[in-house]
């Protein structure tokens, strides 16, 4: 063969594999565009479902939890992985709360507390006239003028029982401190300039102020997180869906042993009836989805409340705080989320303790 004839072969191999290489290369560029075309138009139908249910979308992605300078309970930091989810923009209105009470009742006064402080009032009509009936009410009532403040007096039952009242749950506690502390490590949840008035509700006086110790749910924006959640700092404390640990760590610093004699305990049954992993790190929290504790007695409060003196303390995005389900106080209040479209919801899944 000519060396002229191999010079020709050769320029048309390579001419070929140039073409294949830029086909590749197209194809692979093509694959992408719709690849984050999907995504995109995904991540957009989500963003419109949220607005239309008056919530907002927290993306798929780690952040950063916990906080190692801090109190022992906000420790150790991690890093944790959310799928994508939503949470109520705004903490839930007395005239949303009553409207549930209305629906379901508040049997033995288990989800909340009628009282002075409350936003919520239980009345009854005599002769026509509208009045307070605390014990035994014919309907539940946003006090005059304050339909769009928190309901607060709430219980953790009232909480939880709400949210999946609305198709929704309570938040797990990962998913409210990243909601609130975005993917930056924030201190406060508009970032870590020191709050004020125009930012956050805390440090206030009922005798001086009366309902006015409270906002409006859609009130103080400069306050709102990066994700459009607003008064996630102070306002009422918020009930998370999980129980409360004193720190991070699945039991931690006990051996295997420990954990059973204390899971026996708060159970109430025979040690041999306890099954565990031989290999179950203590000392590694779950990183992935995190849902906190499946026993236990308390439940954890995140955000802080109008009642904090310390509030430039309480209101950190990783302050923490526990009481018993049963509690609420006139500074108790809660929001709901749920997963993105498409997902099982775990409000119809999952150990929450809830009878």
């Amino acid at each position: 063969m000519r060396k002229t004839e191999i010079d020709s072969k050769a320029d048309v191999g390579i001419k070929c594999l140039n073409f294949m290489r830029k086909f590749t290369v197209i194809l692979i560029a093509v694959f992408l565009v719709l690849s984050l075309s999907a995504c995109s138009t995904s991540l957009r139908s989500v963003r419109q479902y949220a607005e239309k249910n008056g919530m907002v979308v927290v993306p798929a992605g780690w952040f950063r939890m916990g906080l190692n300078s801090a109190e022992i309970n906000e420790r150790p930091e991690q890093d944790v992985y959310l799928d994508t989810y939503l949470i109520d923009k705004y903490e839930v209105s007395a005239a949303q709360f009553a409207g549930f009470l209305n629906d379901k009742g508040n049997p033995d006064d288990r989800y909340f507390s009628d009282d002075r402080h409350s936003t919520v009032i239980g009345v009854s009509y005599v002769n026509g006239n509208k009045v307070e009936n605390s014990k035994n009410p014919s309907k539940y009532v946003p006090r005059r003028g304050l339909e769009n403040y928190p309901a607060n007096n709430v219980s953790w039952y009232g909480a939880y029982a709400y949210c999946r009242w609305r198709g929704k749950r309570l938040p797990s506690e990962a998913e409210w401190e990243k909601a609130a502390r975005c993917d930056d490590g924030r201190t406060y949840p508009w970032g870590d300039s020191m709050p004020d008035d125009k930012k956050a509700m805390y440090n206030q006086k009922w005798r001086k102020k009366g309902f006015n110790v409270m906002v409006p749910v859609n009130a103080l924006p400069e306050g709102k997180s990066c994700y459009g959640a607003l008064n996630m700092a102070g306002n009422v404390w918020e009930w998370v869906n999980d129980w409360y640990r004193q720190n991070y760590c699945n039991f931690c610093y006990g051996t295997i042993e420990d954990d059973v004699n204390l899971a026996a305990k708060l159970l109430g049954v025979p040690k041999s009836t306890i099954t565990y992993s031989k290999e179950k790190n203590a000392e590694i929290p779950p990183r992935e989805n995190p849902g906190g504790p499946l026993l236990g007695t308390f439940k954890v409060m995140r955000g802080g409340s109008w009642y904090d003196s310390y509030g430039d303390l309480a209101i950190r995005t990783t302050y923490r705080y526990w009481f018993h389900p049963a509690d609420r106080y006139p500074n108790f209040g809660f929001r709901c989320a749920k997963d993105a479209p498409g997902k099982k919801d775990r409000a119809k899944s999952g150990n929450s303790g809830a009878k």
